[in-house]
């Protein structure tokens, strides 16, 4: 492998990816009866999905108790929470770009009848069998970032299995920085190396799993990235927690 070769793959380990739904999307929710989404999905469900090809991590079912402690350190590809994509044009194909704004959730109403007792309700109130579900229309998008490897390409996301297609660039990675910053896309805190309240300046807490943090101004050790257009800040993951991701020096 020559000099140049080993320095482009080095210098494509940071991409800006695109996702775009295929199906209806829905994912953790808030509420209770009338559940609604935030505008971000955390980045757990986007690791499992993008590493799609790592077999240990995909299971059919896994009851109601994560993996993750078992499965971060075999995943090779760190993703940043992802939000809602501003922008009005959305790729159907790497050269298919039609003009779309994001819809409003669509409301799904369900209103089941107890088999046995013929009514809509139950004392189980933790089963609520009246109620809407909101979900995300087909098309609509969001945007994150992935390091240590392209994630582009058909995925499944998140325990319904939706189908989504992701479109990834690579950027520049100009620097690592440890100073201020506001980074360009949500934070999981667990995500970080060592940090201490002090270090969070301002942020809003967007209370889902897992809880993520926006609009922040923090110090953390971070990454500075371009695409030749514009300049990106990445928070860099915890070597030590994602001990697969080939992390830029």
């Amino acid at each position: 492998m020559s000099a140049d070769i080993f320095t482009e793959d080095v210098r494509k380990l940071i991409y800006k990816c695109r996702l775009v739904a295929h199906d209806y999307l829905f994912f953790s929710t808030t509420g209770f009866r009338d559940t609604t989404m935030t505008n971000y999905i955390g980045n757990y469900a986007l690791m499992y999905a993008i590493n799609r090809k790592i077999s240990d991590i995909q299971r059919n079912a896994s009851g109601t108790v994560p993996f993750y402690k078992e499965d971060i350190p075999k995943m090779s590809i760190y993703a940043t929470p992802a939000f809602v994509a501003s922008e009005s044009k959305v790729p159907l194909a790497p050269c298919n770009i039609i003009q779309w704004e994001n819809q409003p959730h669509a409301y799904v109403t369900f209103n089941s009848v107890n088999t046995i007792t013929q009514l809509t309700e139950t004392v189980r109130v933790n089963l609520p069998q009246i109620g809407r579900k909101a979900k995300c229309p087909p098309l609509n998008s969001f945007n994150f970032f992935a390091i240590g490897g392209n994630p582009g390409g058909v995925v499944r996301l998140g325990k319904k299995q939706v189908p989504c297609r992701i479109y990834a660039v690579p950027l520049n990675v100009d620097k690592v920085s440890s100073s201020i910053f506001h980074p360009s896309h949500p934070i999981n805190l667990e995500d970080l190396t060592g940090w201490a309240s002090e270090d969070i300046k301002s942020a809003e807490l967007i209370m889902q799993t897992p809880p993520l943090l926006v609009n922040a101004r923090l110090k953390a050790e971070h990454y500075v990235c371009s695409d030749n257009v514009n300049t990106y800040r990445i928070a860099k993951p915890d070597a030590s927690k994602y001990r697969s991701v080939l992390l830029p020096k």
